[in-house]
């Protein structure tokens, strides 16, 4: 072998050959940040032939000392102006955290506040806000002394049916510049003064340009917070809120995190269970207004508008509907990204791992999975109960190595 480079966080290393181990190696200068990284191979053999591979690495953290303690508290903020009107404690709760089902979470508390529905609520444990949320119910059983909340995610906030304005945003600037946009026309800005929520201040992070339009919208009105959560589930939008200078925050950016490893077999995970279904769509037929558009998809996960391809993938075929001719392709693209295994993992951890984080999990028979958080449960327990999304193997892949072996 003449020449074994390394590409490894930015940075090239040429390994050395060691004649008594009889490998190349070289030590490699671990990031800052722990996570999930690729190290990048490039060999040449004697023959002048050249190989590339890809190998994941773990970089461990040093974890910080945590004081934890059993109290965890409620802020409870006007809707209104975002004035605080309560702090409490929480006798019992269960907090869900899914956007894709918009679940609610439930709280009890041994106290009657001032709070109403739609007030904004955070839940802070061990020093560290783990939820944010809107209020959509409060109850009360026969004048007794605990209060049951019914809390939805904070993104509910945006749970009402807006006009489209500005759509162009979209592919001229970007989706969250858009979003950003109608928030404030909508929430911030309006004209009717009375509705705004002046202490809402919205930055954008990233600029995804996108061939597509508003795909909820009837007659030019649509449902925000669907739309938001659309666009999580297709393009990786994500939405954080933080207080700043007494005002309420919220990014909005595509995500991009490191990936965490999990080994069923060597980290404090309970109750892991796996389900499996299998499903894809190789053909989308697309009717707009005027027309309609045809795409098909590839054995190598490319698409093409040739019926007559040879590599075409065998499937289903998925009609579906958008008025703008201009929507077409990127709305059959969207089709054929869900097609995956509809492999679902959940599993029980005594540690904190956010909403989009990605996953390489380890299962027990040593096959890497490559999923993320889609969604978390947090009780009085020590551990968290996490939820996976949809594997992100492709079912294309497994049906090209079955026809392979």
């Amino acid at each position: 072998m003449n020449e074994l480079i390394v590409h490894f966080n930015e940075q090239d290393y040429v390994l050395a050959y060691n004649e008594q181990s009889g490998y190349y190696e070289i030590d490699l200068l671990a990031p800052e940040t722990g996570g999930i990284y690729n190290a990048d191979i490039e060999f040449t053999d004697l023959l002048e032939q050249s190989y590339e591979k890809s190998q994941v690495i773990q970089i461990l953290a040093q974890e910080e000392i945590k004081i934890e303690t059993n109290e965890i508290l409620m802020w409870i903020f006007d809707i209104r102006d975002f004035s605080i009107k309560d702090i409490v404690e929480l006798s019992d709760y269960e907090i869900n955290i899914d956007e894709e089902t918009n679940a609610n979470s439930i709280i009890k508390v041994l106290k009657k506040t001032t709070a109403e529905a739609d007030d904004i609520v955070f839940i802070k444990k061990n020093g560290q806000i783990i939820y944010w949320g809107i209020i959509d119910k409060i109850s009360n059983e026969n004048g007794g002394i605990m209060y049951e909340y019914t809390l939805k995610y904070i993104t509910n906030i945006f749970d009402e049916k807006v006009e489209v304005i500005e759509e162009q945003y979209i592919r001229e600037r970007g989706i969250e510049d858009f979003l950003e946009h109608t928030i404030n026309a909508h929430f911030v800005e309006n004209i009717d003064e009375f509705t705004n929520k002046t202490y809402l201040e919205v930055r954008t992070l990233t600029h995804t340009k996108l061939e597509k339009s508003v795909d909820n919208a009837e007659n030019g009105i649509y449902n925000l917070h669907t739309f938001m959560t659309n666009c999580t589930q297709n393009y990786d939008i994500v939405y954080n809120f933080f207080i700043e200078n007494k005002k309420l925050i919220i990014t909005i950016g595509k995500q991009e995190r490191k990936k965490v490893l999990l080994n069923v077999k060597a980290q404090a995970i309970s109750n892991y269970n796996e389900v499996f279904e299998t499903s894809v769509v190789s053909k989308v037929i697309v009717k707009t207004s005027t027309g309609r558009y045809v795409l098909y998809l590839l054995n190598d996960r490319t698409t093409t508008e040739d019926m007559s391809n040879v590599n075409r993938a065998k499937g289903r075929t998925e009609r579906v509907y958008t008025e703008k001719d201009e929507d077409a392709r990127q709305t059959a693209l969207d089709v054929f990204k869900k097609n995956s295994y509809n492999h679902k993992v959940t599993f029980r951890y005594n540690k904190n791992i956010g909403i989009g984080t990605p996953i390489a999990m380890k299962t027990k028979e040593s096959v890497l999975l490559d999923t993320y958080i889609s969604a978390l449960k947090i009780t009085q327990k020590d551990f968290i109960e996490y939820t996976c999304g949809n594997i992100r193997t492709k079912f294309i892949d497994k049906l090209l190595k079955e026809r392979k072996d």
